[in-house]
């Protein structure tokens, strides 16, 4: 007795098998935040900067996960660092982004609202982002950071989807500079899954 596999939908399609008796099969490989942008329309861009910086630290983005059943899962990070002028020439060990965990906003900052990245799929991320410097409190668990060049250049961390909030978790991005004056920026591309 032979076994047939049709397609569920009444198209009569059937499954093919190899010379070497195998089931031919496709595969299709692309990156988790496409899929969850086609598949599910949850993958998002925020965007928060600072353009007053002076010689002290900064919160240029803070992001804050509302949903009570969805991660906030990062996979990008982009930071730059812009028209500086005053203080240290750059690269300096004083001069830096630091990106971590813990602090919640106390008050002040400018609301930033998350785009979709799918935008026929009216979805909005259940997320708090803050940029503009708001007076943060609680304690700042850092886990990576960023030296800017004197090239203006941006940096751009890969965390594919290994950097992950859970109802009520931040992340901040900050800057720490001796300048008296210039511009940071950030942009943090995230899915709620």
């Amino acid at each position: 007795m032979a076994l047939r596999i049709e397609d569920g939908g009444g198209t009569g399609r059937q499954v093919q098998v190899t010379d070497e008796f195998q089931l031919k099969v496709v595969s299709e490989n692309h990156e988790l935040q496409h899929h969850e942008s086609l598949t599910n329309g949850e993958a998002y861009q925020v965007i928060g900067d600072f353009a007053a910086v002076n010689n002290s630290t900064h919160a240029v983005l803070h992001l804050k996960n509302d949903d009570t059943t969805k991660l906030l899962v990062v996979s990008f990070i982009r930071v730059q660092l812009l028209n500086v002028s005053g203080g240290t020439a750059l690269p300096d060990p004083g001069n830096r982004f630091e990106i971590g965990f813990g602090r919640t906003v106390s008050s002040g900052g400018t609301a930033v609202t998350p785009v979709n990245m799918n935008t026929t799929s009216g979805n909005t991320a259940s997320v708090t982002a803050t940029d503009n410097n708001p007076t943060m409190a609680g304690t700042f668990t850092e886990f990576d950071r960023w030296y800017p060049d004197s090239g203006e250049s941006m940096m751009t961390f890969n965390k594919q989807g290994s950097l992950i909030l859970g109802q009520d978790d931040t992340l901040e991005v900050r800057v720490v500079s001796d300048h008296t004056a210039g511009t940071a920026y950030a942009r943090v591309t995230f899915m709620m899954i």
